[in-house]
């Protein structure tokens, strides 16, 4: 009789602490989760179950999410880049592998210290301008903004990357910058962290830009401020732009329709 109890009471134990134990399962939160502020179904279809694109991301880059740009790996995996779940499984094949044109295979920030990875801009043509608030060429960033607003809607972006190594003329800090930018320019094109250009501590982006055997027809040092690179369609540099040539010289405008008008696979 007593056995029998005791046994009972072990089985109804068993089910209690099975049942916690699936709860806790449930609403498990593994620590990148958590970093993301998430819950499981940021990376999974349910807890425990298949992985979404996050999730593959997450595996494919030995368990980090610190070089993670959301909108382009939901570009790359076909999903939508605000879907949960099961929504969020990759409609692309062979997700989390996809080629990239090396000019745009580098992750940089945006002006709000958000990751980036320059594959999200493949298939646009791309205007790469470093840029400075307190430079003669400033007021560049006026036909810049015109540029990308006649333009944007057929597939110009302007990246803008804010630079201090030419006269000390970028002092500010990524806040007062975006605040200049927008409160002087109405700059709506994307605007990126300060980065160096120039010399020993080079961004790699602007290393591949530069340098001779990455970009060989376009390289050579940055000369100054508003100094601009054009890659097409297909993510290759086809020109450069001296830092005192006005965005609206007819020559830039004439390059850039004629790549707008070029498709990705001409």
């Amino acid at each position: 009789m007593f056995a029998t109890r005791i046994a009972r009471v072990s089985a109804v134990c068993a089910v209690v602490v099975g049942a916690l134990l699936a709860s806790n399962t449930a609403n498990a939160t593994p620590a990148y989760a958590m970093k993301e502020k998430q819950k499981c179904n940021f990376c999974h279809v349910k807890p425990g179950g298949a992985r979404n694109f996050r999730g593959l991301y997450y595996a494919a880059n030995d368990h980090s999410f610190e070089s993670f740009d959301n909108d382009f790996e939901a570009k790359t995996a076909g999903v939508a880049a605000d879907t949960l779940g099961p929504e969020a499984l990759p409609k692309t094949k062979d997700y989390p592998v996809y080629n990239v044109p090396k000019a745009l295979n580098f992750l940089v920030k945006s002006i709000d210290d958000k990751n980036v990875h320059l594959g999200r801009y493949q298939g646009k043509v791309i205007i790469v301008v470093n840029v400075a608030t307190k430079c003669g060429n400033t007021p560049q960033y006026k036909p810049l903004e015109a540029l990308y607003e006649k333009y944007k809607s057929k597939g110009l972006v302007i990246l803008g990357f804010p630079a201090n190594e030419f006269g000390m003329q970028e002092p500010g800090t990524n806040e007062e910058i975006k605040k200049f930018c927008t409160e002087t320019y109405k700059v709506a094109f994307p605007m990126f962290s300060k980065i160096v250009v120039k010399g020993d501590e080079i961004h790699p982006f602007y290393k591949f830009l530069t340098n001779k055997e990455t970009n060989e027809k376009f390289a050579g040092d940055i000369e100054w401020n508003f100094a601009k690179f054009i890659i097409n369609r297909k993510g290759e540099v086809v020109g450069r732009v001296k830092a005192g040539t006005k965005p609206d010289d007819s020559a830039v405008v004439k390059m850039i329709e004629k790549e707008l008008a070029a498709s990705e696979k001409e």
